[in-house]
């Protein structure tokens, strides 16, 4: 399977967890310059996910963190591994699970 094949299927793995929580979803087209915006009660939070042999750069790492601070909204990283979701919230690195997601988030 592709890394494109499984970086969709997490995005639709995340999309639905932020939507059975009652967020409005929005995936970009191409992922630029983000996979999801997720909405609820005027709160915002992006995400970018990574599956397979993906990884995040320096470069992107850094286009992510000024996109967090010109949106005002934290940027959240997923990371498929071994059939679970990890979530990194950028820049600090703190690391959860999907239980503790919405708990997590700033």
């Amino acid at each position: 399977m592709s890394n494109y094949i499984m970086g969709r299927r997490l995005e639709y793995r995340i999309r639905d967890i932020f939507r059975r929580e009652g967020y409005l979803v929005i995936r970009a087209a191409s992922s630029k310059p983000i996979d999801l915006v997720c909405i609820k009660n005027g709160r915002t939070v992006l995400v970018e996910c990574k599956a397979g042999r993906s990884w995040l750069g320096k470069v992107r790492k850094a286009e992510l963190i000024g996109l967090s601070e010109q949106a005002g909204a934290p940027i959240l990283l997923a990371r498929r591994k071994r059939r679970k979701v990890e979530f990194t919230i950028l820049p600090d690195g703190k690391r959860f699970e999907l239980k503790d997601l919405f708990s997590s988030i700033p």
